[in-house]
C-alpha cells in the first residue's frame, strides 16, 4: 500500500492525533452559536448534539463503561445490533448540555492521553474494538477514524470545514486505501483483468491501485504501486480522482456517489461501481 504523508503509524502518532481531533471538538463545541446543537448533521438520525453524545459515550465504553441498559428500538435510524450498541451509549446522553458533554470528553480524553502516553503501557495491551478485543493500537487507530468523521460531520452541519490536512484525515485515508483491494474485488465485483486507481488531490495528496485477478474461481485485488516486481500484464484502468473531502466524506457513507464531486479517466460504470462500494464505516 503506497504511503500516505503523515498519517500516524504507531501508537505516539495514533495517541498525537487522538489529542489533536479531540482538541478540535472541544473547540468546536465552545463555540456553538444559539441554535446549532439542534442542526442535523449527515449522520441520519444525529444532530450536533447527538454527535457530541456519541463521541463523549463511545469514549466512556473504551475505557470501561459497562452498556447502559436502555430501549432505543424507537429510532428508525438503528438498523442492526452494532448500531443498537452504539445508540444505547449516545442515549444515556441525549439528556445533558453541550457543555456538560464537554466537560465529559475533556476528563475522559486527559485520562486517556495519561494512560496512552504512560511509558508502562504497551501497543500490544489488549483494548476492546468496536467488532471484539483487539490491542491497543487496533482500538486507537478505531477511535482516530471515529473521532475525526465524526469532527466532519459536526462541521459540516455548522458550514466551518477544517483539519481536512490532519493527521486524523491522513489516517483515514490510510484506512480508505488499506481496504480499497477488499472494496474493488469483493464488494464492488469489478472483473478480473480490470485495473482501478484511486487518486485523491488534497489536502491529503495520495494514490493507490487495485488489479483484479481470479484464483481458484474467487477474486482477489492485487495492489499497484507496491514497490514489488509483479508483472501486472494488461490491464485496462479506471482512475477516479476525488479530493480528501470527497473521498472520506464517501467513504463514512455520508454522501451519495451521486452526490459527490469525482472525475473519471476510463470505465464510467466501474467507477460508480467501486464509488457505491467505498463505505467503509461501520
Amino acid at each position: 500500500m503506497p504511503l500516505v504523508a503523515d498519517a500516524p503509524t504507531n501508537l505516539a502518532g495514533l495517541t498525537e492525533a487522538y489529542a489533536h481531533t479531540v482538541r478540535a471538538l472541544l473547540d468546536l463545541g465552545g463555540s456553538l452559536r444559539p441554535g446549532d446543537a439542534e442542526r442535523d448533521t449527515d449522520c441520519p438520525g444525529w444532530t450536533v448534539h447527538d454527535q457530541f453524545a456519541h463521541v463523549v459515550s463511545l469514549e466512556a465504553w473504551v475505557q470501561g463503561e459497562p452498556l447502559p441498559d436502555l430501549d432505543v428500538s424507537h429510532h428508525e435510524h438503528v438498523r442492526n445490533p452494532f448500531a443498537a450498541v452504539v445508540e444505547k451509549y449516545l442515549e444515556s446522553r441525549r439528556g445533558r448540555s453541550v457543555e456538560e458533554l464537554l466537560e465529559e470528553l475533556t476528563d475522559l480524553s486527559t485520562a486517556r492521553i495519561a494512560h496512552l502516553e504512560d511509558p508502562t503501557t504497551s501497543p500490544d495491551d489488549p483494548a476492546p474494538g468496536p467488532f471484539g478485543p483487539t490491542n491497543l493500537v487496533g482500538s486507537m487507530q478505531s477511535r482516530v477514524f471515529d473521532l475525526w468523521v465524526h469532527e466532519q460531520d459536526i462541521r459540516g452541519a455548522l458550514g466551518r470545514p477544517g483539519n481536512l490536512d490532519s493527521a486524523g484525515a491522513a489516517h483515514t485515508v490510510r484506512t480508505l486505501f488499506a481496504a480499497f483491494p477488499r472494496i474493488v474485488a469483493r464488494t464492488a465485483a469489478v472483473p478480473a483483468g480490470q485495473g482501478v486507481i484511486l487518486d485523491l488531490t488534497g489536502p491529503i495528496v495520495g494514490r493507490t491501485g487495485v488489479r483484479v485477478e481470479e484464483r481458484e474461481g474467487k477474486a482477489h485485488g492485487i495492489p499497484l504501486f507496491s514497490g514489488g516486481t509483479d508483472d501486472h500484464g494488461d490491464v485496462e484502468t479506471t482512475t477516479i480522482t476525488l479530493s480528501t473531502e470527497a473521498a472520506t466524506r464517501r467513504a463514512a457513507g455520508r454522501v451519495a456517489t451521486e452526490d459527490t464531486h469525482y472525475a473519471v479517466v476510463g470505465d464510467e460504470a466501474i467507477a460508480r461501481r467501486v464509488l457505491d462500494a467505498l463505505v467503509i464505516a461501520p
